[in-house]
């Protein structure tokens, strides 16, 4: 069996999507490089806890893992307008809401991935949102498309909500941790299980 050659930069949110939609791509044929970049999880224990897994699991498997500046007020200062009373973007209808912060937030890490896809010349990126069942894969793979059509990039759309569960045992029986909300304080008020 030949080696696989085509690197794929992956966007990734938490060991337990990871382990999975790792696997699954390996096993597609690609060469992963983790991308650990989420200012939407604007609490510094979480984001340390998931980026501290996610780098000790890329050095046991060999994987190159690229960590941008952790800076959370790249997705605040972007969702405040639309919680801001005095601003013509405020949204008052909590649905709403929420469906608008996940659209930016979906939009603002996929750029980010396709920009440093395109920066360290990989054809292919995609994120481990797409192993969430309660992520709107429609959105994502929208967003995803037209993101990577700006900058040349294929982005690469796979269901992996079937492992869902096998990512989150994976990181339970290798003691990880379970995150229990997407990122953002907002979800975990909600109760947004991830």
């Amino acid at each position: 069996m030949s080696q696989p050659t085509r690197k794929i930069l992956v966007h990734t949110c938490c060991l337990a999507c990871a382990s999975y939609v790792f696997s699954q791509l390996e096993k597609a044929g690609f060469i992963v490089v983790a991308f650990f970049f989420n200012p939407e999880v604007d609490d510094y224990g979480e984001h340390r806890k998931r980026l501290l897994d996610l780098t000790k699991y890329c050095s046991e498997n060999g994987l190159e893992l690229i960590v941008p500046e952790y800076n959370p007020e790249e997705f605040t200062g972007m969702i405040m307008p639309y919680k801001d009373k005095n601003s013509i973007k405020y949204i008052t209808d909590n649905d709403r809401y929420r469906r608008r912060r996940c659209q930016l937030c979906n939009s603002m890490v996929i750029q980010k991935t396709v920009e440093q896809a395109k920066k360290n010349r990989f054809k292919y990126a995609t994120t481990t949102l797409l192993c969430s069942p309660y992520k709107d894969h429609d959105a994502i793979i929208e967003i995803g498309n037209e993101k990577s059509l700006d900058y040349g990039v294929s982005f690469y759309y796979q269901d992996f909500r079937k492992g869902y569960w096998t990512g989150r045992n994976f990181a339970r029986n290798h003691r990880g941790h379970l995150p229990s909300y997407c990122g953002c304080l907002e979800s975990f008020k909600e109760g947004r299980l991830e």
